[in-house]
């Protein structure tokens, strides 16, 4: 018995090795294979080229962090020795920092150059002290508290919610509980006054589609998600990637981004 235990440890040990030695190889190979950005930063107008911003990327798999040089006059940053890979981003600029709200897609071949565009969009200060307030609550409990469901429609799954702190977007991971509420979901509609919306700030009232049934004084949190924590403290606002070479793909909510006036437009 002890031999046949022996040598099944003795194939799995080989097996084991080939297989480390296989995927370093590989690994140690695309890391190996590193690339640059180039690209501009404009200000919220998409045309105003923005001196002094600093663009950071983060890298998902591994938490490698990457900084540009700041950017010139015309708002030209380069960023070097960057692998391939799918990255967080934000920008240090004199006006504070701007975190993107989604991710990047980097694919990179070594001593290759990507091609991106950035734009900055400002919060509007009752936005700002909102998203400030739900980062710090979500970075210790993991969800923030965002209203309270006022009343609900069994038939349509429609809650209507007074949202008392903070601020519920479109795309936001929600969580409804209550005494016998208790459930997960991705918000993928809001109105306000009868009229579709994509965000609710506090002291508004929205209608939001529930997946399941809630009751009348459940709470309403909004999740932190861990794949979009944000890279840079205190953010004023967004920054999103309005253009880009073949090598960038951006993971943004691109039903919001306006028609970009790039140095990359055609």
């Amino acid at each position: 018995m002890s031999i046949k235990v022996s040598k099944s440890w003795l194939r799995f040990g080989v097996l084991l090795s080939f297989l480390v030695l296989t995927f370093s190889g590989i690994l140690n190979a695309a890391e190996t294979a590193k690339g640059n950005i180039i690209g501009f930063v404009y200000d919220k107008d998409e045309t105003t080229p923005l001196e002094g911003a600093v663009v950071q990327f983060k890298n998902l798999s591994n938490d490698r962090l990457f900084a540009s040089s700041r950017s010139d006059k015309y708002g030209i940053f380069k960023l070097e020795g960057i692998e391939s890979g799918v990255y967080l981003y934000g920008v240090e600029t004199a006006q504070g920092n701007f975190d993107s709200e989604g991710f990047v897609a980097v694919k990179i071949g070594a001593n290759e150059t990507a091609k991106m565009a950035i734009s900055l969009k400002p919060y509007d200060v009752d936005e700002a002290k909102a998203v400030s307030a739900m980062f710090k609550e979500q970075e210790i409990a993991g969800e923030s508290l965002v209203g309270t469901i006022t009343n609900f429609d069994p038939n349509t799954l429609i809650a209507e919610l007074q949202v008392t702190k903070g601020l519920l977007r479109v795309n936001d991971k929600i969580h409804a509980r209550g005494r016998v509420t208790n459930f997960y979901q991705e918000l993928n509609s809001l109105s306000k006054g009868g009229s579709p919306a994509t965000k609710a700030l506090a002291g508004e009232n929205a209608k939001i589609k529930l997946s399941q049934k809630a009751q009348e004084g459940d709470l309403v949190y909004v999740v932190k998600k861990k794949e979009l924590l944000p890279l840079l403290l205190a953010p004023v606002g967004f920054a999103i990637i309005v253009a880009g070479s073949s090598a960038i793909q951006g993971g943004i909510r691109v039903n919001e981004v306006a028609t970009p006036n790039s140095a990359f437009k055609k």
